[in-house]
C-alpha cells in the first residue's frame, strides 16, 4: 500500500480557492498557447537516456515503494526524518512502521551504487503504477508549461523517515552495523537525487542529504560509546567520504540544475509572434498566472501589467540571449571556488533590465540560493566524516583528541577537514574542552563537553561557538556535538 502524503496546497480553503479559480476563468483573456511538450520532455529525458538502465535506481526502487505500508503519521513537519528517535511520542508504532519495511530498506541497500535517481520527465512509457500514485515528475501537464510538480518528492520524504526509523530501531536493538548499512545506502541514493536535473527536486533533495548528514550525527553521539572503533573509522574513511564516486569535499561532482534552462527557454519562445515580437495576449495569459500562482485574486492587475510590459519587451533573440547569458554565468560561477574574486562581480541575473527582459525574470529560477544551501550540504557532510573519526579515535584511547590533527590519516580523511564557510580556504574549527560550554540554538541551550567542532558560516569568522545556526547565518555552525540529540538527553554520560 502507498503511503498517501498531504501537500501543502491541500490545506487551503477550498471554497476560498474555487471561488478564485472561477473569478479566474470569467476575468482571464481566453489565449491558446502552444507548445511542442514533446519536445521538451525529450530535451530533458536526454541525458537519461544515455545512462543504462541497470545505473538508474528509481526504476527498481519505486517498485519496492508500492508495498511500503503507511507511516503512522503523515509525514509532514511534525513527523519527518529529524523528529524520528527512540524517546518520541509513538515511537513504537515508528519502529514497527520500520520493522515492517525491511523488503523496502534491502532494495535501498541494493542500488546504493547507481549512478543516477533516473526519475523521467512525463508519463511517457513510464510505468501506470508509478502514474497512479504520483511516483512521477510532470512538466507541462495538460500541454501548458505553467504546470511543472514533482510529486514523486514526497515518495523521497518518506523513504528518508522510514530509513531514520530503521536506523534507530537497529541501533536500540544493537545491530550496528544493520543500522549504518541503511543509514549510507539511503545517504547515497539521495546524493543520487542531488543530480537531478530541475531546481525543485535539486532543492528538496540537497535539502534532505543535508537533514540526513544531521540525523546520522544525531545517531553517532547518541551511541557513540557502544559503537565499535573499527565501524565509525570505516564510516569516516570509507563511507561519508563516498557518497558518491569522485566526489571530494568540496562536493566536485554536485551539479547546478540545467532543466530548469530548457523550460524557461520554451515557455518564453511561446509569447512572441511569427517575427520574434512580444504577443501582447500570450504574455498576459501565461505570466499573469505564473506571477500569481499562489494567491490567483492578484491575477486580475496582472494581466494589466503584463499587457504592457508586452509593448516594451525585448524581442525573442534578446531574450533568449539574455537567458543564455544569465545561465552561462551561473555555471561559471558555480565552478569557481567559493571565495573567489569573481563571486563578488554583480550576477548578469542582478544586472538585467527587470522590465524589458520581465519574461526571462520570471521564467528563470534563482540558482543563486543553491550556492548557500550546497555550502550549507559540504559543511554538514564533512562535519558528519570528522565526527565518525573523532567518535573512533575516542573508542581507542578513551577520550577525544586535544588536536584534531591527532586523527588525521587514521580516523579522519584529512581533506575533509574543510570549511565552506572560510574565505581563506581553511579548516573546521575543533577544540577541546576542559570545562563545559553552553551554545544556544533552536534546539535550547545545551551543555557542551569534551570537544566542540564547528564552521564560521555566512559571516567567515569565528563568534566564540556560544550560539548556533544551521548555515546562513552569522553564528556559528556547530556541526559536534549533535545539539538537536543533546537536547533530547541522547548520549548523557556517555
Amino acid at each position: 500500500m502507498l503511503v498517501k502524503l498531504q501537500s501543502a496546497a491541500s490545506v487551503t480553503s477550498r471554497p476560498f480557492r474555487a471561488a478564485a479559480l472561477l473569478a479566474f476563468a470569467v476575468a482571464a483573456p481566453v489565449c491558446a498557447v502552444e507548445t511542442d511538450i514533446a519536445a521538451v520532455l525529450s530535451k530533458l529525458n536526454e541525458p537519461y537516456t544515455r545512462v543504462a538502465a541497470a545505473a538508474k535506481s528509481a526504476p527498481k526502487l519505486l517498485v519496492a515503494y508500492l508495498d511500503v505500508t503507511p507511516a503512522p503519521e503523515t509525514v509532514g513537519a511534525d513527523f519527518n526524518l529529524t523528529t524520528i528517535y527512540p524517546g518520541m511520542d509513538g515511537w513504537e508504532a515508528t519502529s514497527k512502521w520500520a520493522q515492517s519495511n525491511q523488503a523496502f530498506l534491502k532494495v535501498l541497500i541494493e542500488v546504493q551504487s547507481a549512478q543516477i535517481l533516473g526519475v523521467p520527465y512525463g508519463t511517457e512509457g513510464v510505468d501506470p503504477r508509478f502514474v497512479e500514485h504520483g511516483l512521477v515528475a510532470l512538466i507541462g501537464t495538460d500541454g501548458d508549461l505553467r504546470k511543472v510538480s514533482f510529486p514523486y518528492l514526497d515518495a523521497l520524504r518518506t523513504m528518508s523517515a522510514l530509513a531514520v526509523a530503521d536506523m534507530y530501531r537497529s541501533c536500540e536493538a544493537g545491530e550496528f552495523d544493520a543500522a549504518f548499512n541503511v543509514g549510507v545506502a539511503h545517504l547515497r541514493v539521495l546524493r543520487q537525487a542531488c543530480d537531478s536535473a530541475m531546481f525543485a527536486e535539486k532543492v528538496t533533495a540537497m535539502t534532505l542529504l543535508a537533514d540526513s548528514l544531521s540525523v546520522h550525527r544525531d545517531i553517532l553521539w547518541t551511541y557513540h560509546a557502544k559503537l565499535d572503533g573499527e565501524l565509525t573509522r570505516k564510516l569516516a574513511t570509507k563511507e561519508y567520504s563516498y557518497l558518491k564516486a569522485a566526489d571530494n569535499e568540496r562536493l566536485k561532482r554536485l551539479e547546478m540544475p540545467e532543466g530548469d534552462r530548457i523550460v524557461a527557454e520554451a515557455l518564453i519562445a511561446e509569447v512572441f509572434d511569427g517575427a520574434g515580437q512580444p504577443d501582447q495576449e500570450k504574455f498576459a495569459a501565461v505570466f499573469s498566472q505564473l506571477q500569481s500562482a499562489d494567491e490567483p485574486l492578484t491575477q486580475f492587475g496582472a494581466i494589466k501589467r503584463w499587457e504592457s510590459i508586452a509593448g516594451v519587451h525585448g524581442s525573442l533573440d534578446a531574450s533568449e540571449a539574455k537567458l543564455k547569458g544569465i545561465y552561462d554565468n551561473w555555471w561559471r560561477r558555480w565552478r569557481l571556488r567559493q571565495y573567489d574574486p569573481i563571486m563578488g562581480v554583480p550576477t548578469e541575473m542582478s544586472r538585467l533590465n527587470t522590465v524589458r527582459y520581465a519574461a526571462v525574470v520570471l521564467a528563470v529560477k534563482d540558482i543563486e540560493s543553491l550556492f548557500a544551501l550546497r555550502r550549507r550540504l559540504i559543511a554538514e557532510q564533512n562535519g558528519t566524516v570528522l565526527a565518525a573519526g573523532l567518535c573512533s579515535y575516542r573508542s581507542q584511547f578513551g577520550d577525544w583528541p586535544n588536536d584534531i590533527e591527532k586523527a588525521y590519516a587514521v580516523y579522519v580523511p584529512k581533506r575533509f577537514d574543510f570549511d565552506p564557510y572560510d574565505s581563506k580556504y581553511g579548516h573546521l574549527i575543533y577544540r577541546a574542552l576542559p570545562s563545559p560550554k553552553f551554545v544556544d540554538s533552536e534546539f535550547g541551550r545545551e551543555e557542551v563537553k569534551g570537544c566542540i567542532l564547528f564552521a564560521r558560516n555566512d559571516d567567515h569568522e569565528p563568534s566564540g561557538y556560544s550560539k548556533h545556526a544551521a548555515g546562513g547565518a552569522a553564528d556559528d555552525f556547530v556541526l559536534w556535538p549533535a545539539l538537536r540529540a543533546l537536547s533530547r538527553g541522547e548520549g548523557a554520560g556517555q
